[in-house]
């Protein structure tokens, strides 16, 4: 069983629920006239009509005063009204919820608790409930219990664990095949072009010294293709750093994230980074998804915020937790009108999620972009995937 003892919410008013309803309705008076609102009663029963848990008034005897619907076993209201709320409880559970009731009667401080109802048939459900002292003249005078089928309520648990597991596998098997393609580019078309390199410069060493008719027209073609393939070459690089650099795996995330500050300053003018020189190795998945966040928050700078200056924080906080950072000068944007097509802000928003925590995003047109995650800091548990060159199958 769960007990939970809170402070109480007490109605503005002193007399009745409905002038503590009507008091608060009056408090909404600058943007919605009271006149024009239908009575309390019948904004609390539309209320409570119109919501799928259990709402249930109890007096201080406990005897049931309102209960805005039945469930199964039951079919209209009168065959509950009336009667003593612990009726309707297993009887292995009567006596906690009649003390818990107590408590809340005379403390007047609302309490949840777990429990098991019965049905006319015999039939149990489980719920989780909600009891709030309604006070009158500084005293309680009735209990409002508000009931969540705890079926429902672990199916929806259960879904949600399963989508988070789902999504924490596509990462996972999303960062393998990042790495695989990466040492298969390191592997392949790297290995080709660094060859062909050393081809064309010992070839060009050759051709300087020739002297023939429009000899210099075609030294400035050589020159042309060496240019070329210099520039894949560095291409080649930079796709193997952009999907899986080598760094993260050999040297950790300290390392793989000053890599990332210095790729951004071919864009941004000035980018910093804060931190700690080295920093001990961290479970793989937390590495992945720091270096995934920081990444996506600096494109976010290059590629949109027109930024002039950015910074990267990595910091320890307490214990068990790390927080990474990433602020900028750029122009900003509105976090709530972001739009469709722009998966970047979702993806570090999930990363996040997959550990439990959220991620905040501040911004705003002209005020620049701050964007924190605190992730725990597992230790190094598990080294990831680390391709080599014979793991990469040939070509058929």
């Amino acid at each position: 069983m769960i007990r939970r003892f809170e402070t109480p919410m007490q109605p503005s008013g002193d007399r009745s629920i409905s002038e503590a309803a009507e008091r608060a309705v009056a408090a909404d008076r600058p943007r919605q006239p009271l006149a024009s609102l239908p009575p309390a009663e019948l904004l609390w029963k539309a209320l409570t009509d119109s919501i799928d848990c259990f709402v249930t008034v109890a007096g201080p005897d406990l005897r049931i005063l309102y209960l805005n619907h039945v469930d199964v076993g039951f079919d209209q209201l009168e065959q509950v009204i009336g009667r003593e709320i612990l009726e309707f409880i297993a009887p292995e559970s009567r006596e906690m919820v009649r003390r818990i009731l107590l408590e809340v009667f005379m403390t007047g401080r609302a309490a949840s608790y777990d429990v098991n109802a019965v049905n006319p048939q015999g039939e149990l459900s489980s719920y989780s409930v909600r009891a709030s002292a309604v006070e009158q003249g500084g005293k309680p005078v009735a209990v409002v219990l508000t009931a969540m089928d705890a079926r429902k309520l672990r199916e929806t648990e259960r879904a949600l664990r399963a989508d988070r597991q789902a999504l924490r596998q596509f990462i996972r098997t999303q960062e393998r095949e990042r790495q695989m393609i990466s040492y298969e580019i390191h592997d392949g078309l790297a290995q080709y072009l660094a060859g062909a390199m050393m081809q064309l410069e010992t070839a060009g060493h050759e051709i300087r010294s020739l002297d023939f008719p429009g000899s210099r027209k075609a030294l400035d073609a050589f020159d042309e293709g060496v240019r070329l393939v210099r520039a894949a070459t560095a291409e080649s690089r930079r796709l193997i750093n952009g999907l899986r650099p080598p760094m993260l795996d050999e040297l950790g995330i300290v390392e793989a994230i000053e890599s990332l500050v210095a790729e951004a300053k071919a864009d941004v003018p000035a980018v910093d980074y804060v931190g700690p020189a080295k920093l001990a190795r961290l479970d793989a998945n937390v590495e992945t998804a720091l270096f995934r966040i920081v990444q996506e928050s600096l494109t976010n700078s290059r590629k949109h915020a027109k930024a002039r200056s950015a910074k990267v924080v990595l910091e320890r906080r307490g214990d068990d937790d790390i927080a990474a950072i990433v602020e900028d000068d750029g122009i900003g944007f509105d976090p709530a009108n972001v739009p469709e097509g722009c998966f970047g802000l979702e993806g570090i928003r999930q990363r996040a999620r997959l550990f439990g925590r959220e991620a905040t995003i501040d911004s705003g047109p002209g005020r620049g972009t701050r964007i924190e995650v605190v992730l725990p800091t597992f230790p190094a548990l598990e080294r990831p995937f680390v391709a080599k060159a014979n793991d990469v199958a040939e070509p058929a």
